[in-house]
């Protein structure tokens, strides 16, 4: 049974499609949603261009942690509204930082996530596409669909 669904967005749009899936999900599931995104630590001063082009567009300074963090609920708030949008009620965000794949299935364990829905594709770099992106790593790692 599916009662809880996380979801990991990074501000790409396949992940901004991951967030519209799971949202249909849920709600076709009447199951809670959480969408999730995570900052890697050694990467938050690097801000990626389409968050680099919202803060410049708010005229934020993204130059720390704190900053990354806020421009990140943004994007969530941005999420939450497309999912309520679809029918969800039971929603919450979560910031979190770490290695990216692992502090994704560790949250979901926490949380008791049925299922993890995440965009085949993200903002990664070319050592992602080397060593295998985030999707799969949480793919190998997760105990859940």
């Amino acid at each position: 049974m599916i009662d809880k669904i996380m979801v990991a967005m990074d501000g790409s749009s396949h992940s901004q499609k991951a967030v519209k899936y799971a949202a249909e999900i849920a709600a076709g599931c009447k199951a809670s949603l959480i969408i999730l995104t995570v900052i890697k630590m050694n990467q938050a001063p690097k801000v990626n261009e389409q968050l680099q082009a919202y803060a410049e567009l708010e005229h934020i300074s993204v130059s720390s942690l704190d900053a990354m963090k806020l421009l990140s609920n943004e994007m969530l708030s941005e999420a939450e509204l497309t999912a309520r949008d679809l029918g969800v009620t039971d929603l919450s965000t979560r910031v979190e930082t770490g290695p990216v794949a692992r502090t994704i299935v560790s949250s979901a364990e926490s949380e008791g996530a049925s299922m993890i829905v995440i965009g085949s594709r993200g903002l990664g770099n070319i050592e992602a596409t080397l060593r295998g992106g985030v999707s799969h790593r949480v793919e190998l790692l997760a105990k859940c669909p």
